[in-house]
């Protein structure tokens, strides 16, 4: 699986987030387009920084102070030429932003009046950072963070002094996979940066990792540690551990072994259930059941094949581990032959992009179109891989 893990050491902010981007999935030509694309008034500078001794990226953006209720944020974001899916993810990180301002002011979330965060150039490292991001999870990556640190002491804004982390802030981390440390010089993570990380990021990576990438985004503060964000693009091999269950059987109808079968896939824990046909001792015509299970399952699972079979006895064979492809299930709307269907889709990421529509899904679709499935399921699978452009 390939990984790309945040470290903020020492917090993290929008334009940290854009600039840890930069020369990875954005280019200063795409920071162009996107101010253009939605019309904004601001004026940006992408800088090579040296950090406290760091080599670091810095963007500089200089705009006016404005601002924008929730829905004209979004009003602007709908009226540019962005993609769906950059629109769909900045909408719903505004959201999020504006869920949390609501729950601490005690207003409808769409009522939501956005000050700092309503200028332009939080719209830009939003905009920035959802492009930046899915062009490296269209490439199959997941997105983590280590455990970021968001400041101490009190912060001056609108609406008077308050503790750090802001009560905006605060709200959002509540409800994200984020974890976080109380420590550093003021205000160190702000309310964009937590909602963009809390969006994309799964929680703390928990397995082993190899480094393939680093890019710092560095931000604007002078601290004694380092004010840079550290973007780590890695690839993780992701296993876990099975055992093969096997044992032999002559002595069992077809019916028997056809219900034991079904029994055995319904158990918790079991992969996968195979039957294989040979002759056995005595010549006699004889069934190998073999079952995959998790391997904290095996023994449980091995008494249930006695059970159903009334086998003697029953063989555990472990596994080095087996290695898994990153995988998702999604519903799809698809459209053929001016008919919208919905359809389960599998994808999975290994180093290679693939995807698989649900086969029941097809047949259903066939029989609606009159079509041969073959030809039905080849024109799901091409209006899959075209969907999603990245502008």
């Amino acid at each position: 699986m390939r990984a790309l893990v945040f470290d903020a050491f020492n917090g993290a902010g929008g334009d940290m987030i854009v600039a840890s981007l930069i020369d990875l999935t954005l280019t200063e030509k795409d920071l162009e387009r996107i101010v253009e694309s939605l019309g904004l008034e601001i004026e940006f500078n992408v800088k090579r920084v040296n950090v406290k001794g760091i080599v670091s990226k810095r963007v500089e953006v200089k705009c006016k102070k404005i601002e924008r209720e929730f829905k004209e944020v979004i009003e602007i974001i709908n009226a540019s030429n962005l993609s769906d899916d950059v629109k769909k993810s900045s909408i719903e990180i505004f959201e999020i932003i504006a869920k949390a301002e609501a729950r601490v002011h005690g207003c409808k979330y769409d009522e939501a009046l956005f000050h700092e965060i309503g200028c332009d150039d939080a719209i830009f490292d939003v905009v920035c950072s959802v492009i930046g991001l899915n062009r490296f999870a269209k490439k199959g990556f997941k997105f983590y963070a280590n455990p970021i640190r968001v400041g101490s002491g009190f912060v001056e804004f609108s609406h008077g002094k308050y503790p750090v982390p802001a009560p905006a802030t605060l709200e959002i981390l509540k409800n994200s996979n984020l974890e976080v440390v109380f420590d550093g010089e003021g205000e160190l993570l702000t309310p964009t940066a937590s909602a963009i990380l809390s969006y994309y990021c799964e929680g703390t990576l928990k397995y082993p990792f190899k480094v393939k990438e680093i890019s710092y985004g560095a931000g604007s503060r002078d601290t004694e540690v380092p004010n840079v964000l550290r973007l780590i693009v890695g690839e993780v091999v992701m296993h876990d551990s099975i055992a093969v269950i096997e044992t032999n059987v002559d002595d069992v109808s077809g019916e028997l072994i056809g219900f034991a079968l079904n029994e055995l896939q319904r158990i918790n824990g079991v992969l996968d259930v195979g039957v294989f046909q040979y002759i056995g001792k005595k010549c006699r015509p004889s069934i190998l059941i073999r079952v995959i299970s998790k391997l904290s399952d095996a023994e449980e699972v091995s008494k249930e094949i006695m059970k159903l079979t009334g086998s003697l006895g029953v063989r555990i064979i472990p596994i080095y581990h087996r290695v898994l492809a990153d995988r998702e299930i999604k519903d799809k709307e698809i459209e053929l032959d001016g008919e919208k269907f919905k359809v389960r889709v599998k994808y999975s990421k290994p180093y290679f992009s693939h995807v698989k529509p649900e086969f029941e899904d097809v047949v259903k679709i066939a029989k609606v179109l009159n079509k041969p499935v073959l030809d039905v399921y080849r024109s799901i699978v091409a209006r899959l891989e075209d969907a999603d452009s990245e502008w």
